[in-house]
């Protein structure tokens, strides 16, 4: 094999498939690598592990074709420093080392046989298929995977559940103490509906790759226990999470006695700065008195101290005290981005709170009960 590259398009090739190439196993093994493959004029990168598989095309020359299997942690770090822009990558079909030339610099790496390499396999056909966009896809995993689970003794809840029904499209998180909803609109319906749940640390791979600047089509694929996902050049397979993930419009309360409109800077604020004492107590408690068209925010150590801080709102109902985690709704205001948001809530039930123009994004957060 003998290919030369840009170093750019060398560099963006090894960022598509690096995470999934740098298996947290200090093993060399087929999950933990690297595969560049040169044949039928086109030069690609792959990784793969039992989770995921990623595989990217690369703008090239292929003065030889061929193909090699490397698992080395320094790769990435070294390509980013070549003193040259022309890039040579070199490989005999009988060695078990890679050259790597730039400039006055030559890097040979082991490699491994890459018939022991798990290729990705392009699967075309599915039980569901649709297309979107790659910023509308971004904008829904970025306003909810957040929300997810961190306990891996329910992994339902360490997803995001993709919801997609005839034209419309949903992902929701949660970790049952706040919940995520972003919805938007498909050009074209599809035909089958898909639910599906993906792992959360997945889809941050995903969205990390998608890009934004130009929309590009991105197409997603069902097959059996995985999705496909393309878009550009890269092309993922993603494992999904089995099991069922519980209704959660049964969980978005539509009942309320207050409603608050409120400033989303300012509020912020004021709880950024209630939560510097409560951050260090349990649970992060901030306690919001809401009447006289008013929030008085209140959080307290019992080391350190007591913080109170006032924000004006415009309440319709009646007056409301109720406490929730301070990084719960921090999280939230960060994913609202409207000037105004809308707060909806009772005594002693879970908080609604939507930006006040844009209602595609639903959050909800559940109180907090105080002595």
């Amino acid at each position: 094999m003998r290919l030369k590259l840009k170093k750019e398009d060398l560099n963006k090739g090894l960022q598509a498939v690096q995470k999934v190439a740098q298996n947290k196993s200090n093993n060399i093994s087929s999950e933990n690598g690297l595969l560049i493959k040169a044949l039928n004029n086109i030069i690609e990168f792959q990784a793969n592990d039992y989770d995921m598989g990623i595989k990217t095309i690369v703008p090239g020359i292929i003065q030889e074709s061929g193909e090699a299997f490397i698992s080395n942690p320094y790769l990435m770090e070294l390509t980013r420093r070549l003193p040259s822009d022309e890039i040579e990558i070199i490989k005999g079909d009988a060695d078990t080392q890679l050259i790597i030339k730039g400039g006055s610099l030559k890097f040979e790496c082991l490699t491994m046989n890459p018939d022991d390499f798990n290729e990705v396999e392009i699967v075309e056909n599915g039980y569901s298929h649709f297309t979107t966009t790659s910023v509308i896809m971004k904008d829904l995993i970025d306003n909810t995977s957040y929300a997810c689970a961190t306990d891996v003794a329910r992994p339902i809840f360490m997803g995001t559940y993709l919801d997609v029904q005839g034209n419309q499209i949903s992902m929701v998180a949660t970790d049952t103490h706040r919940l995520a909803l972003k919805t938007a609109t498909l050009e074209e319906p599809t035909e089958n509906p898909l639910q599906a749940v993906i792992p959360s640390r997945l889809l941050a791979e995903i969205s990390r790759q998608l890009p934004t600047d130009i929309p590009e089509p991105v197409e997603i694929t069902a097959v059996r226990n995985y999705l496909a996902v393309k878009f550009g050049n890269v092309y993922v397979r993603t494992r999904l999470i089995e099991g069922e993930f519980p209704n959660y419009r049964r969980v978005i309360p539509t009942d309320f006695k207050c409603l608050i409109t409120i400033n989303r800077a300012e509020f912020t604020g004021a709880v950024e700065r209630a939560s510097i004492v409560a951050k260090d107590a349990q649970y992060n408690v901030i306690n919001f008195t809401i009447a006289d068209n008013q929030i008085k925010l209140m959080s307290q150590h019992p080391d350190y101290g007591t913080i109170e801080d006032y924000v004006s709102c415009q309440i319709e109902g009646t007056p409301l005290e109720i406490s929730f985690n301070g990084k719960f709704i921090l999280d939230i205001l960060k994913h609202c981005h409207d000037d105004e948001v809308i707060l909806k809530s009772r005594e002693n039930s879970p908080m609604l709170v939507q930006d006040k123009e844009d209602l595609s994004c639903t959050f909800v957060v559940t109180p907090m009960r105080t002595k």
